[in-house]
């Protein structure tokens, strides 16, 4: 019966990533429509992330990457962060941040199996 909890926690993961993904693209937040600069930014946000969640003894999968971004969202929300407009946006840590989630929860399959990959390097 676990089994089948795990897909479902696995199945409701990539739904809300899905759905900050987005949000994110409808707010002009789209990985491919950012500058080189911020790319670098956002790839080097990926990185600490995935640092963070393996470290800690976890995985990059999507159940921890919608956590992990829930947690985040829920902190700058709580200081008065929303999700910019699109012709408002100045690069944040927060949407950063959101943005590398997201990019981890696409390329999160290919970072686990080859260890440091870079996960820009398949966009």
């Amino acid at each position: 019966m676990s089994r089948w909890l795990n897909v479902w926690h696995e199945s409701a993961a990539r739904r809300e990533l899905a759905s900050l993904a987005d949000r994110l693209g409808h707010a002009g937040l789209r990985l491919g429509s950012l500058a080189p600069g911020l790319l670098a930014a956002v790839d080097q946000h990926a990185a600490s992330v995935r640092d963070i969640l393996t470290l800690s003894g976890g995985r990059v999968s999507a159940a921890e990457l919608a956590g992990y971004a829930r947690g985040v969202q829920d902190v700058a929300a709580e200081s008065g962060w929303r999700l910019p407009g699109h012709a408002s946006w100045t690069p944040d840590w927060v949407s950063l941040r959101l943005i590398a989630v997201c990019l981890l929860a696409v390329a999160a399959p290919v970072v686990v199996a080859g260890g440091d990959a870079d996960p820009l390097l398949f966009f």
